[in-house]
């Protein structure tokens, strides 16, 4: 299977904008009155095959790629990415 081995820097944003970055993109656990009720909110990544190997590093599959892509260039976050084969993913 093709993938993009992905890794982003988002070191000049500030810490508000680097924590909504990561939860679109990995989803996050939201948990109300007083964690009675917890919600699983989903990411970007979720609607495709992804593997998160870091904090600021994921492996996804080709067709995925796209949008993830546009959506840190929209960002403004500085992104490094390879071209990889996998077996199974």
């Amino acid at each position: 299977m093709k993938a993009k081995l992905v890794t982003y820097t988002n070191r000049k944003l500030s810490g508000s904008q680097r924590s909504l970055i990561s939860k679109n993109l990995f989803g996050y656990l939201d948990k109300s009155n007083k964690g009675k009720y917890v919600y699983e909110r989903k990411g970007l990544l979720n609607k495709y095959k992804n593997i998160k190997v870091s904090n600021n590093t994921f492996i996804i599959e080709l067709k995925g790629w796209k949008k993830i892509r546009d959506f840190l260039n929209k960002r403004k976050v500085k992104i490094k990415s390879w071209s990889i084969e996998l077996t199974k993913l």
